[in-house]
């Protein structure tokens, strides 16, 4: 099938998309081919495609020289995209849950993310994505200013730790069908060794444990940590880290030496 019949067929299926589950298609086929250029896979890359649904970055990547594994969740999805890329010998179309996914090996990562789950799915591969080169994601656009907020969150504390972010492209809401509410944003993520850090998982819960009482201090953050008030200040103390701080208004490094203190 040419590029023009596979996107008509996916404009002719906005009837099936699935509201619960984020689902619009990307009818846009310069879009979507400028979104996979992005990714510069080689014929080393094994990429991973997050949300595949009807395949309009599929389309793309099924033309790269890398070997590319499409996850979604929905059958309906998964039946059209095993369809179509059945004769493909650099696809694999897998009926797979992004949060429970094992992600070893992928080198670059790419996927239009449900706005229900994006925080979710970004912390998913900021933590077991240690292979991963680039990741070029699209979601809706009030999401990427809240993530270069380096402080803001314990996300976007973490992920500029781990990575460098940059967006690239707005994807005007008439792109899809159905046509959602809200336009896009495409971004590239591009991690650093910090990623590889063995201590990444104990030091984002550290992090969001004491965002949890975001209109509090670090010291009453701390406290409601280790559970002892006294303890609290005598971190603080050794740290030289004024006690009315927030949270927000630390840097990466100051979670990284309390880590090492816990």
């Amino acid at each position: 099938m040419n590029e023009k019949e596979y996107f008509e067929q996916i404009k002719s299926y906005k009837l099936i998309a699935n509201k619960s589950l984020g689902q619009n298609f990307l009818v846009n086929s310069q879009v979507a081919e400028k979104i996979v250029n992005l990714l510069e896979v080689n014929e080393k890359d094994k990429v991973l495609e997050i949300g595949a649904g009807l395949g309009s970055l599929s389309y793309f990547l099924a033309k790269t020289p890398g070997n590319s594994e499409l996850i979604d969740i929905d059958e309906r999805m998964l039946m059209f995209l095993n369809e179509q890329y059945k004769d493909a010998q650099n696809v694999t179309v897998k009926r797979q849950n992004i949060l429970k996914y094992d992600l070893t090996g992928f080198t670059k990562i790419i996927g239009n993310l449900p706005y229900y789950i994006t925080s979710s799915i970004i912390e998913k591969l900021l933590l077991d994505g240690k292979d991963a080169q680039i990741m070029v994601l699209m979601t809706q656009k009030e999401v990427y200013p809240k993530l270069l907020k380096t402080n803001k969150s314990p996300l976007s504390l973490f992920l500029n730790y781990v990575a460098d972010i940059s967006s690239v492209i707005d994807v005007g809401r008439n792109n899809f069908a159905p046509v959602p509410h809200v336009d896009s944003v495409v971004f590239v993520i591009k991690p650093n060794e910090n990623i590889k850090n063995p201590e990444n998982e104990k030091l984002f819960k550290t992090i969001k444990q004491l965002f949890l009482l975001r209109r509090k201090n670090i010291l009453n953050n701390l406290t409601n940590l280790v559970k002892n008030r006294e303890k609290a200040i005598e971190i603080l103390d050794k740290m030289g880290v004024d006690t009315n701080k927030r949270p927000e208004e630390l840097p990466i490094e100051f979670y990284i030496s309390l880590l090492k203190m816990l």
